[in-house]
């Protein structure tokens, strides 16, 4: 269930004009946040990606292993030396799950905030804006001239405090 709305705003003064008729109706600071091209959330996609796919070599490094040494017929690829072939099953694994697992955790960081994003780094405005009457938060950002407004899913932890209005 979504519990934040979303505005994409093309230039700052549209953003401002925004600002100013969700606070007429009643959303406090609290509630609004925005991103700007010189100010924006940190989502660390990055890392979760980074996290994917050190796990995924993990994972695919011994997998590749232990497939290797319980398959009927599996023989030495280099002749006398079966610890050469676990060798090369594990790299392969490792390198096939080191792409799936940063293929799997892209699209598991959520297409929409990696498109916000992108827009925000090409110089649009974002205002977010959490709470109850996400409706009538709606539509306000969309009478204000927003691009875009629409409930997302906040990724956000529970507890964590939202980032400051910039």
């Amino acid at each position: 269930m979504p519990d934040t709305v979303v505005g994409l705003f093309r230039t700052r003064s549209e953003a401002s004009a925004a600002l100013g008729k969700l606070k007429e109706a009643g959303f406090g600071p609290e509630q609004v946040s925005v991103s700007t091209p010189a100010f924006r959330r940190r989502g660390r996609y990055g890392l979760k990606v980074v996290i994917g796919i050190v796990v995924g070599t993990i994972l695919g490094a011994l997998l590749g292993a232990i497939v290797t040494g319980i398959v009927p017929g599996a023989h030495p690829l280099i002749s006398g030396n079966l610890a050469a072939t676990f060798a090369l099953a594990a790299v392969a694994g490792a390198a096939t799950g080191g792409l799936a697992g940063g293929l799997l955790s892209m699209s598991a960081s959520g297409d929409r905030a990696l498109f916000y994003e992108q827009e925000v780094e090409s110089g649009r405005f974002l205002i977010t804006v959490g709470g109850p009457r996400l409706e009538v938060a709606r539509d306000v950002l969309k009478a204000a001239g927003a691009m875009e407004a629409e409930p997302v899913e906040a990724p956000l932890e529970p507890g964590r405090p939202r980032p400051e209005s910039g």
